[in-house]
Parts: C-alpha cells; sequence; structure tokens
C-alpha cells in the first residue's frame, strides 16, 4: 500500500536538482535540434517530443521505485540480472557486430538501449552481493563477483560499447570501496589500470612497479600478495600493446586524437576541438539561447546527445555550465549522504552505486567535452538525449529517494 505521507521525507534538493537539469536539457536539445530539422523539412519539435514521452515514462518508473520499499529489490536482483544477460547476448545475436552495430531494440517509432538499463541492474546485483557478506577474500567469491561483473562487460564490450562497458568496471571498483569487503581485491583492479595507462612512458612505469615492490614490502604482504599484485601488473604491462590490437580502429582513432587532435583535426580530432571551440565562443555569459554559432550550424556531431554540454556552455556560458556542474555536485552530495546514513548495509550500497555510476558519467562526458578524455558514447545523466539513459537516471533516482524515505520511521 502506498503511503503518501512518506514523500515529505524525501530529499527535496534531489528533487530540485533533477528537475533543474531535466529543464536545462529540453532547452538544449529544442536549441540545437530545432533548425537542423527545419532544414530538412521534418518536425521541429521531433526530439523534444521524444524526450518529453522518455521522461514520461521515466516519471513512471521514478514513481515506482521512490514508492516500491528498496529491501524487495533483494529478491528482484537475481530475475532482474539474467533478464539482463538475456538482453545483451540478444543485441549481438540479432543486430551485427562492428562499428556501426545497432545497440538497441526497436520497439516501434521508439527505441530502447539494454546496455543503459544494465548499469543499474548492475549496482543492484552487486549492492545485493556485498550485503549479504562482510568479507569477500575467499576464491569462489572472487570468482563469483568477477564472473558477476565480467559476463557483461564482455558482452556490452563485443557490442561494441567500450563507454558503456567502462562503467561496469568503476561500479564495480566504487562498490568494492564502498562495502570494504576486500581491501586486496580493490588493489587488485586499481593497480593494474594505472600500469595499462603508464605502459606507454616506459621508465614511469618501472618506477611504478618499483614503488610497488617498495609498499608490498613496507607492509609485510605474503607471497600470495607478491605473486598476484606484482604479477597481474606485470603482466597487463606487457599486455597493453595486445590489447590495443583488439580495439576497433575507430576507437584507436579515439585515443590518439584525445593524445593530439591537431594529429587528425578533420578526422578522429574534429569532435574534440570543435567542442572545445564551442566552449570557448561562450565565454562568461554565453551567446544566448538559440545563438551559438558552434551550435546553431551544427559543426559539432551528436550535439544533442553526447556533448550536449558544448552547447550548454556556448549559449549559456560559464555561467550555464557552472549552474550544471554544480547542480551535479548537489546531486551526488545527496546520494552520498544518503548513503552514510541509510537505515541498513543494503540500502548504503544501494546509494553508494548511484552516486558512483551518476558521477563516473559526468566525468567521462564533460572530460570528453572538455578534450580531456578521450570521446566515448557516454551520455549525461538527465540532459543528453536518450530516453534509455533518461529512464534509467531517474529510477535510480527513485532508489535513492526509496532509502531516505526509509531511515526513519513515520509519526503520525
Amino acid at each position: 500500500m502506498i503511503n503518501f505521507r512518506m514523500l515529505k521525507l524525501s530529499d527535496p534538493w534531489l528533487w530540485g536538482s533533477a528537475a533543474v537539469l531535466v529543464i536545462i536539457s529540453l532547452l538544449a536539445i529544442f536549441s540545437c535540434t530545432f533548425t537542423l530539422q527545419g532544414k530538412l523539412g521534418a518536425d521541429q519539435f521531433f526530439y523534444v517530443k521524444r524526450q518529453l514521452f522518455s521522461l514520461f515514462i521515466g516519471l513512471l518508473g521514478l514513481a515506482l521505485f521512490t514508492y516500491l520499499d528498496y529491501h524487495h529489490l533483494k529478491k528482484l536482483a537475481p530475475p532482474l540480472y539474467i533478464i539482463m544477460l538475456l538482453m545483451l547476448a540478444a543485441i549481438i545475436l540479432f543486430s551485427g557486430t562492428g562499428e556501426s552495430a545497432a545497440r538497441w531494440f526497436q520497439l516501434g517509432p521508439f527505441s530502447f538501449q539494454p546496455s543503459e538499463l544494465s548499469k543499474l541492474i548492475m549496482v543492484i546485483s552487486l549492492a545485493v552481493f556485498f550485503a549479504q557478506r562482510q568479507k569477500v577474500d575467499g576464491l569462489i567469491d572472487t570468482g563469483a563477483l568477477l564472473l558477476m561483473v565480467g559476463v557483461p562487460f564482455l558482452l556490452i564490450f563485443k557490442q561494441p560499447d567500450l563507454g558503456t562497458a567502462l562503467v561496469f568496471v568503476f561500479i564495480l571498483i566504487g562498490m568494492l570501496a564502498a562495502s570494504e569487503t576486500s581491501p586486496k581485491l580493490l588493489t587488485l583492479l586499481l593497480t593494474p589500470m594505472i600500469s595499462a595507462l603508464l605502459r606507454p612512458l616506459l621508465l614511469v612505469w618501472l618506477l611504478y612497479l618499483a614503488a610497488i615492490i617498495v609498499i608490498l614490502f613496507l607492509t609485510r604482504a605474503s607471497v600470495w600478495d607478491w605473486l598476484m599484485i606484482l604479477g597481474v601488473n606485470i603482466i597487463v604491462g606487457i599486455a597493453v600493446p595486445y590489447i590495443w590490437g583488439m580495439l576497433k580502429p575507430y576507437q584507436q582513432q579515439r585515443i590518439v586524437a584525445f593524445l593530439n587532435p591537431g594529429a587528425d583535426p578533420h578526422g578522429a580530432g574534429y569532435h574534440s576541438l570543435q567542442s572545445k571551440i564551442a566552449l570557448g565562443n561562450g565565454g562568461f555569459f554565453g551567446r544566448g539561447f538559440m545563438r551559438g554559432t558552434q551550435t546553431q550550424l551544427h559543426f559539432i556531431p551528436e550535439q544533442h546527445s553526447d556533448f550536449i554540454f558544448s552547447v550548454i556552455g556556448e549559449e549559456f556560458g560559464f555561467l550555464g555550465a557552472g549552474l550544471v556542474l554544480a547542480l551535479f555536485g548537489i546531486m551526488l552530495w545527496r546520494a552520498f549522504t544518503i548513503a552514510a546514513g541509510a537505515a541498513d548495509r543494503l540500502g548504503s550500497l544501494l546509494a553508494a552505486g548511484i552516486g558512483v555510476m551518476t558521477g563516473f558519467h559526468v566525468v567521462a562526458n564533460i572530460g570528453m567535452t572538455l578534450g580531456l578524455l578521450p570521446v566515448v558514447g557516454m551520455p549525461l545523466p538527465f540532459v543528453s538525449f536518450g530516453g534509455s539513459s533518461l529512464i534509467m537516471n531517474l529510477m535510480g533516482l527513485g532508489i535513492l529517494q526509496s532509502i531516505d524515505m526509509r531511515r526513519q520511521k513515520i509519526i503520525f
């Protein structure tokens, strides 16, 4: 039975920040698609209508998860995980492979991207897994955890969708840190990632390995820790050239363009360069709504989705971009505050996982727009055009509110 009196216990900061982000999203989407659709002779409100329809569906999901006691997710986690694997496998089986392979199901005039919903399901599955264990140090538990994340990671990587696959890795790392169940496994996941980044600079990588050896010696690590931590870092460093060869050509081009955008300004580096031009063009106060030259002349591909932050930066300037960052800061602050004050371990892990997932999306998308990170297909939560992303984030917001409302009993 739904008790609407519980709504007064919800977090108004979360409601407010999400609402303002959605309003900014609709304005930005309208601005960067209105003239293009008009030139094509199509409905100039097409993208806004699609986003409003997704918003309606997302609000239903928000209401459902807000009033659903989050403890029920413990029972729902196994079937949700199986459904996730079936959807991801179906995408590979029925949509082909390659850079242009479809990553969504077409439902009449609307499309649905399973990988977006998979992120939230992974957060729920990991929260339930960690909530049932105080420590993850045995071979069986560790293997089960890595398998739980590894299977959907490989299915999404196969699509190919490297950006979404990386979200799974960072969700796992963030929730491992929040659960404090296995510091060794957390170290085993983090240090090889650093090795992979440093490997192109051979001398720096060797110094990094030397630092690991010193730390292992000072902490009096066991022989098994020496073999695992140092061994995995060496193996990853040696394997980096082979991993590079496994990437698709367009993925390699994006990484090269990130390191040196000027090397191919009309190809792989085009998105990043044009995005930075748009942001610089906005100045402090912005060019004005629907007056951004880069935006209105459509120099930036996919500016209504992956590069929507450049639209906001050009037309609303530093003030508008700063407002968006402040709103995300509020949202993350409240998510981790809810995690710290949750009534139980499950609620704490769910809130932390949603916070980590949202934070990674924000950093990856805005970093990509600013040219600080490689270009990956990563939507900006609540802002980028995309129904699947908006619905998933609204459902995550509902789970956060469900956790917050059940921290204390209602006094009638």
